[in-house]
């Protein structure tokens, strides 16, 4: 049991001491990576970054456009689902006026035989 817990003690050792490396070995990156950029290179961001602005911009309006057309096809879908059923129950209607009437007139028929 002793020699379970040391091994374990030593793998906890062993991962806070690779985490403290890691940590270490991307400061040291960070650093390095702080160089003075050009004026050539900050003026090629800013234009990066007024391109993602404008880009962004013109995403948001696609996405205003689409929102609208989607509430406008849903909108459209309600109503035609409303006239639909509103034709099936008119059909129906008319289906049984019909089949009234046809039951008439046969029993006006045999009534004419009589």
């Amino acid at each position: 049991m002793q020699y379970l817990e040391q091994r374990n003690k030593q793998l906890e050792d062993q991962k806070a001491i690779m985490e403290l490396q890691n940590i270490r070995e991307h400061h040291q990156a960070a650093q390095r990576r702080r160089v003075e950029l050009t004026s050539l290179e900050k003026e090629i961001n800013e234009d990066r970054e007024a391109n993602l602005e404008g880009v962004n911009m013109h995403l948001e309006r696609l996405l205003n456009k689409v929102d609208k057309d989607f509430a406008l096809l849903r909108h459209m879908d309600f109503h035609y689902r409303a006239q639909n059923i509103s034709a099936k129950a008119r059909i129906k209607s008319l289906k049984a006026k019909l089949r009234k009437a046809t039951r008439e007139a046969k029993e006006a028929k045999e009534q004419d035989r009589l």
